[in-house]
């Protein structure tokens, strides 16, 4: 009896004990609250926990709560209403903030499945949660949750609480409350909000990335659905009602999602989120200042003239610009809610991934020789744009005319494995299956994002170094301290010289290339763009135009993410029309000094014989004796010059001469070169001057020994040929030789 006493009394003191030490720690948890959250006798009045953006000149532009319209409970439709209560809290109106019943369950079931997968918060907790305290799954965080929430209720009306609700709840897309929500997504205030609008909204809650109506439009509507679904169950709405709403589209009115300033500040939060490794929701209430590299002036005067210059109605575009001393995104406008979607770059990727890094390897140069003709890869054969093909041309004019059967050779020449790598090193990622030649011409499984392809360029203006973009430039806490400040980490990924020989070709794509409409800007710039076509089809689906110089680099993308035909690009909307003048406009508006690149020492004019590049295909220097009207001049760098000097012009290789014999005639041929020319001798005495090939004259009965010496137009070099005799055959009869033939024929 005794022992049994005792253990009653172990285990009636180890429970008093559990339950002060829970009440202790509880205490403590609550205690750390912030002062001003702790003594507040008016929670609703005092969310102003916001994140708050700083632009470049250090303006505020954008918080959490900043320029945000409340949305009246009054001026609602019930059903907007309900359909929150319906998914997050159908006992809203009965229970004290804390559902014990709710949360035991949601326990149990995470207890069950081995995670939490459920989660048991009010719609009070819900707002003390986005309102005032972090995500953090902690007992923590529970007990100061459970705390305020108590004192929320304590304070407010349940009508109160769910108006404050509705308005404090993020909803994705950089839409902080329903009224700004119905706005984004639906064009239009929250109390005009349909049935259907309102399931969604109160659907993408849970998790409004995965439940984004933009970017997973399948997940949303399943989730709107079983929103619907419980709001009949609760007969918030009649049959009738379900199955009207049910069979609607998500029905979405995305004009506010097209070009505002919200594309870049969302960007900023979700860097944020990466920097931080916190939720959206966290990051927006967090009470951090982050300092960006918007400048606003420019994105509001590029946002207006871009409105005024196009419609994109059934298109995305993407157009983006960086400090290339920063690799800070001083603007970015987007029309879909997703600029870091990755497309397919055209013929974007060739400066990058063919001819860069031709030339760091030391196998080509702006003046090399490359042929310009149809080459088959098995059953591939690429084909120039206008189908046309023009034989051996410069590296420098196969670059800026966008040569695709050339850029093809130059990466089979350089080596797939090898070209990748150094455009991975610029931050360009490739699929598994991105293991083929077309990969010159863009042809990616999945491509590159505008955003990505701009800081790709910009290495070309930082002399051959890349870094990775960013829109934040320090973020600090609530109390002033720095918690991030952006350095740029610059690597090496081509040379100076490379980046410069590159950018010098790229020029000419905006004098005589495909960029011309960048002439009116008036700026030393270097461009490229980009298209992709539709198989069989003169329709576009991708068109694009990078474009830099030593400060800025900018880049331009319009397309089809719909993925519907009607909603291509017309033959005529191409990188160098509609993307060039989206770059256009941002350069007009930037107002940027003309500053291009600078000179390395190491990159030179370099005279090559124009005779050896004609006639044999090969860059060698030019020397002293070559005339001008035979020198081709290109810039070179003198790490990379051709070892050998021509010698055209200073000696003159021994032609051959061959003949063919007729009866009558002899004809003379050599090979002629055209800086020769050709006297022919007959027995040793000049018969003609200044001969071409082929040479006829009359054939005589007597032996005659003929040669020809070149000599050089343009110096006193001669060469003699080989020397050939001719005379006419004639039939004699010999006897003698016959008669031996008898003779041995008959006697042996």
């Amino acid at each position: 009896m005794k022992k049994i006493s005792k253990i009653i009394l172990f285990g009636f003191s180890f429970m008093v004990l559990s339950i002060l030490a829970i009440c202790f720690y509880s205490y403590i948890c609550v205690s750390q609250l912030e002062y001003e959250v702790l003594k507040s006798e008016n929670l609703l009045d005092n969310f102003n926990n916001q994140v708050v953006i700083y632009d470049a000149e250090n303006n505020a532009i954008q918080t959490s709560t900043v320029g945000k319209t409340i949305a009246q409970l009054e001026d609602l439709p019930d059903y907007v209403k309900n359909a929150f209560i319906a998914i997050e809290d159908k006992q809203f109106y009965s229970h004290n903030g804390l559902n014990f019943k709710r949360i035991a369950k949601a326990t149990l079931n995470n207890l069950i499945s081995g995670y939490a997968k459920e989660g048991g918060s009010t719609i009070s907790q819900q707002l003390i949660k986005n309102t005032y305290l972090t995500s953090d799954k902690t007992l923590k965080r529970k007990i100061q949750e459970a705390y305020l929430t108590s004192q929320l209720e304590s304070q407010y009306s349940k009508e109160q609480i769910l108006e404050a609700y509705l308005n404090a709840i993020y909803f994705g897309n950089n839409a902080i409350g329903i009224e700004k929500a119905s706005n984004i997504y639906f064009n239009c205030s929250a109390k005009n909000l349909t049935l259907s609008e309102s399931a969604t909204l109160a659907g993408i809650i849970k998790s409004p990335a995965y439940y984004s109506p933009t970017n997973n439009p399948e997940n949303c509507l399943k989730r709107r659905n079983i929103v619907l679904s419980e709001m009949l169950k609760e007969n918030f709405i009649t049959q009738q009602q379900y199955d009207d709403a049910t069979n609607e589209d998500l029905g979405l009115d995305l004009k506010n999602l097209k070009l505002n300033q919200d594309s870049y500040c969302e960007q900023t939060i979700k860097e944020a989120q990466e920097i931080l490794n916190l939720s959206e929701k966290d990051i927006t209430i967090s009470n951090y200042k982050i300092y960006i590299y918007l400048d606003k002036n420019l994105q509001d005067e590029l946002t207006k003239d871009v409105k005024n210059n196009f419609n994109f109605k059934n298109t995305d575009a993407v157009l983006s610009v960086i400090d290339n001393s920063t690799l800070g995104m001083v603007s970015m406008i987007s029309t879909t809610s997703n600029p870091q979607i990755k497309r397919q770059p055209g013929s974007l990727i060739k400066p990058l991934l063919c001819y860069a890094p031709s030339f760091e390897e030391g196998l080509l140069s702006p003046a090399s020789p490359v042929e310009d003709s149809l080459i088959s890869y098995g059953n591939w054969t690429p084909k120039n744009v206008d189908d046309n093909v023009e034989g051996w041309i410069t590296t420098r004019k196969a670059l800026s005319k966008s040569k695709n059967t050339v850029a093809v050779k130059v990466l089979d020449y350089v080596g797939l494995d090898k070209a990748k790598s150094y455009a991975q090193n610029m931050g360009i990622e490739f699929d598994s299956q991105d293991n083929h030649l077309a990969l010159a011409l863009g042809a990616m499984k999945y491509g590159i994002s505008p955003l990505q392809m701009t800081a790709s360029y910009a290495t070309l203006a930082n002399e051959g170094n890349y870094a990775d973009y960013k829109f934040i430039k320090k973020i600090e806490d609530n109390n002033g301290k720095i918690i991030y400040e952006h350095t740029p980490n610059f690597a090496k990924v081509f040379s100076t010289d490379t980046a410069y020989l590159v950018s010098d070709i790229l020029k000419d794509t905006i004098t005589n290339g495909t960029a011309k409409r960048l002439n009116e800007v008036n700026l030393t710039l270097s461009a490229k763009t980009g298209t992709v076509g539709v198989k069989n089809n003169s329709q576009n689906t991708d068109a694009w135009c990078a474009s830099y110089n030593k400060n800025y680099t900018v880049c331009s993308w319009i397309g089809n993410l719909s993925g519907n035909a009607d909603n291509n690009l017309t033959k005529s909307q191409n990188g160098g029309t509609i993307s060039t003048t989206l770059n256009k406009l941002a350069w007009q508006n930037l107002n940027a000094d003309n500053n291009w690149l600078e000179k390395p020492d190491s990159i030179k004019n370099v005279d090559f014989d124009l005779l050896d590049w004609q006639s044999k295909h090969l860059l060698n220097l030019s020397n002293e004796k070559t005339p001008e009207r035979f020198v081709l001049t290109d810039i070179c760098s003198t790490n990379n010059l051709p070892k050998t000097v021509s010698e055209n012009f200073i000696s003159v290789n021994a032609p051959t001469l061959n003949i063919i014999k007729g009866d009558e005639e002899v004809t003379f041929s050599w090979d002629t070169n055209k800086i020769l020319e050709y006297d022919i001798y007959e027995n040793n005495k000049l018969l003609k001057s200044n001969v071409n090939s082929p040479f006829v004259t009359k054939l005589k009965e007597d032996e005659n020994k003929y040669y020809i010496i070149a000599k050089n137009k343009y110096s006193d070099a001669t060469q003699q040929s080989n020397i050939v005799s001719t005379y006419k055959q004639k039939l004699v009869e010999d006897k003698s030789f016959l008669k031996q033939i008898t003779k041995n024929w008959l006697f042996g």
